[in-house]
């Protein structure tokens, strides 16, 4: 059996016989044109017979023959042999003259009113480009040439020598003959027509014969490969008219329901649905298939025993082409098994998941049982301090309850968790102050910040509203996590919180909202990047080392996400190993109130004093932005020794809290400028009544901005 060819192939084969083809129109048309032009060679000197040299001798070639009698008896001849040369538009005499290559007219086939005629003695001017008439007049030998264009038109001459060969150097007599050479063309182009269309005829007739019997032979054979695909598939092939009349049945269909194909053929497709099949929906389904939808779906079948079995099943209309429906085709899978398998699946589901909830609402209830004497264990070993205690009992009781509240907040964390795992957390939205709620979340955290000598800075964007409709509880929650992991992973240096505001898009209510962006920045021992995506996972923490450090469960950032994400947010990190970290979250809230911002203050001179560069950078940033020019400096000793700002803002360090007075005292650049103390939260009462002497006024780390731009305006106003 030969193989299917391919389309190369093919193609290559039709260029191959239009090749052939085309070669064989040109060696048709030469050899055509070779037998053109040896016919009007022959004419040509058949016409050249009837003249003989006593006839042309007396014609001069010169106007004056036109009142010889020989030249009337001459070109009434040239007439008559146009006349019986059909083809033939002129027939002339030519003479040679005295100078090379030239002729002049002795006669022509032109009547003498046409406008064509050429008179005895005219030049011919285009005889030296006239290749035939050069050859002739040379060797005195029939020549051809054309088409070649002239005065008179387009032309393919025959010329042909008159009488015998003169003696060198006498005149010759030439006798032309001109054919219109648009009838040369049409039988060349003829003759290559005839030669290509013989070859297609030999060569492509048997050879498209060929191919067709080919592919009629390959498409029987894929017909009857498909119909043997079909028929042995394991998936049910039914065809049915649009009556639904059963016209042919598969092995697959024969083995799902147990017919026998005699039982099916001609019968009703009914035959195969349930007793209690939908008629109604049946009707619908063929009027889809009849318009010429395709449906797929899953339906109930019936076996030959009765069983009702569940099928995916796929309909599809055939058309003829008139675009009717002729037949309905449809292939289906019995899917009893996994449909089984499926709904035990489900059940296994739907029971995890009710002991998962069961477990979720057991934890929340244990951890909420928990929290209870655990308060009660905090509050009575506070009241317990508060009593006469040995030093050794008072570190007993310390213990207890440091204890008691680092248990109390891993019980929170597992009802939160449990909570959120269960499907249970839930905001509570109100009225509240973002600013309020870090700077809460920061003076919680305040004294863990000072005992580590960390700078706390805040800073609050004038763009944040001042009340919008949150869940302060939980933002605060958020919060004091991500401070407290930085406050606790940050050995030196300080810790930014940073909030910012974008307005959103207004709702169709018109309710304005605002997305609020929130940071916490440190420049703690970082986390290398293989290690950040666990941080969100909840029970996981970086590394093994800082839990036994630090301690906790690992679950304050998988907790912290999943409340951001409540409030329509998300949360990520940047760090690096031993570069510090910064927490980004964001969440959308509703606008109550405006932001109103802080008023500019008069433009005075401050000098800001700190220790600590990026604590600078942060109050010049604040200060200049309530309008203050503002110089910052290291220490106190850079501080010019003349008067020169209006107002000091002093960075005292708990470590070095006790040199400030002597400090103070000493330097004469301070003489009677008010001078503004900023102090940690750790530093002893004593010590900052010693010192509340020396400033001003003295304000508690981490500032508030509302009441640190109050104090800036007293001092400045007094």
């Amino acid at each position: 059996m030969f193989a299917r060819p391919s389309n190369f192939r093919v193609l290559s084969a039709w260029l191959l016989i239009a090749a052939l083809g085309v070669g064989a129109a040109w060696w048709g048309a030469e050899r055509h044109r070779s037998t053109l032009l040896r016919q009007m060679v022959d004419r040509a000197q058949h016409c050249a017979v009837a003249f003989v040299s006593e006839d042309t001798k007396a014609l001069t070639g010169t106007p004056a023959d036109l009142n010889h009698p020989e030249y009337r008896a001459v070109k009434d001849r040239l007439i008559r042999l146009r006349g019986v040369s059909p083809g033939i538009r002129f027939v002339y005499l030519f003479r040679s003259t005295d100078r090379p290559g030239r002729v002049v007219f002795l006669a022509d086939s032109e009547p003498e009113t046409s406008a064509d005629m050429s008179k005895p003695g005219d030049d011919y001017p285009e005889a030296p480009n006239s290749p035939g008439l050069q050859a002739i007049l040379r060797n005195f030998e029939p020549a051809t040439e054309g088409p070649l264009r002239d005065s008179f038109g387009e032309w393919v001459t025959a010329y042909a020598p008159v009488g015998d060969r003169p003696p060198p150097g006498a005149p010759r007599t030439i006798l032309g003959i001109d054919a219109d050479s648009s009838h040369w063309r049409r039988e060349l182009w003829s003759a290559r027509l005839s030669a290509f269309g013989l070859v297609v005829l030999v060569l492509g007739v048997p050879f498209a014969g060929w191919l067709f019997r080919m592919r009629e032979r390959n498409f029987n054979r894929e017909i009857r490969r498909l119909s043997t695909a079909i028929q042995q598939s394991s998936s049910a092939v039914i065809i049915t008219s649009p009556a639904r009349i059963i016209e042919y049945a598969n092995d697959g269909l024969l083995a799902i329901t147990g017919y026998q194909r005699e039982e099916l053929i001609g019968q009703p497709s009914r035959l195969l649905l349930p007793g209690d099949a939908d008629e109604q929906q049946r009707g619908e389904l063929l009027r889809r298939l009849l318009a010429g939808e395709r449906w797929q779906g899953e339906m109930l079948m019936r076996r030959r025993n009765g069983e009702v079995f569940t099928v995916r099943i796929v309909f599809s209309p055939v058309r003829d082409g008139d675009g009717r429906v002729t037949n309905l085709v449809a292939v289906f899978d019995d899917i009893s098994d996994r449909k089984r398998v499926e709904d035990e699946l489900r059940v296994a589901r739907d029971q995890a998941e009710a002991a998962d909830r069961a477990k979720g609402e057991f934890l929340a209830m244990m951890s909420h049982e928990l929290r209870t004497p655990l308060n009660g264990i905090i509050g009575f070993a506070t009241l317990l301090q508060d009593t006469s205690l040995t030093t050794e009992q008072g570190d007993y009781v310390e213990t207890v309850r440091k204890s008691g509240e680092a248990l109390l907040t891993l019980t929170n964390e597992l009802l939160d968790y449990s909570r959120i795992d269960a499907g249970r957390m839930q905001l509570d939205p109100q009225a509240c102050a973002p600013r309020q709620i870090v700077e809460e979340a920061v003076e919680l955290l305040s004294t863990r910040a000072a005992d580590k000598h960390l700078e706390l800075l805040v800073t609050v964007s004038p763009q944040v509203p001042t009340h919008v409709l949150a869940d302060p509880g939980r933002l605060r929650q958020i919060l004091v996590n991500l401070i407290g992991n930085a406050i606790k992973f940050t050995p030196a240096g300080e810790v930014e919180v940073e909030v910012g505001a974008t307005l959103l898009p207004a709702a169709a209510g018109g309710d304005q909202r605002v997305r609020l962006d929130f940071t916490v920045r440190d420049t703690g021992i970082g986390i290398a990047a293989e290690k950040q995506d666990r941080l969100f996972q909840p029970f996981s923490q970086v590394d093994a080392s800082t839990t036994r450090k630090h301690g906790g469960a690992g679950l304050g950032l998988a907790i912290s996400r999943s409340l951001v994400r409540l409030m329509n947010g998300d949360i990520e990190v940047s760090s690096a190993a031993g570069a510090g970290s910064e927490f980004r979250f964001h969440i959308e809230v509703r606008v109550l109130e405006k932001t109103e911002g802080l008023s500019k203050l008069p433009p005075r001179r401050i000098a800001v004093i700190s220790a600590n560069t990026r604590a600078r950078a942060h109050y010049a940033a604040l200060l200049e932005s309530w309008g203050l020019k503002v110089t910052t400096f290291e220490n106190l000793t850079k501080l010019p020794a003349e008067r020169t700002h209006d107002v000091l803002l002093i960075d005292v360090l708990a470590r070095d809290a006790s040199l400030w007075p002597a400090l103070l005292q000493a330097h004469s650049g301070l003489a009677d400028a008010p001078v503004i103390g900023l102090i940690a939260i750790s530093v002893p009462a004593a010590l900052r009544d010693e010192l509340r002497t020396c400033f001003r006024a003295l304000l508690k780390k981490p500032l508030r901005d509302p009441l640190f731009h109050a104090v800036l305006q007293s001092v400045l106003k007094n």
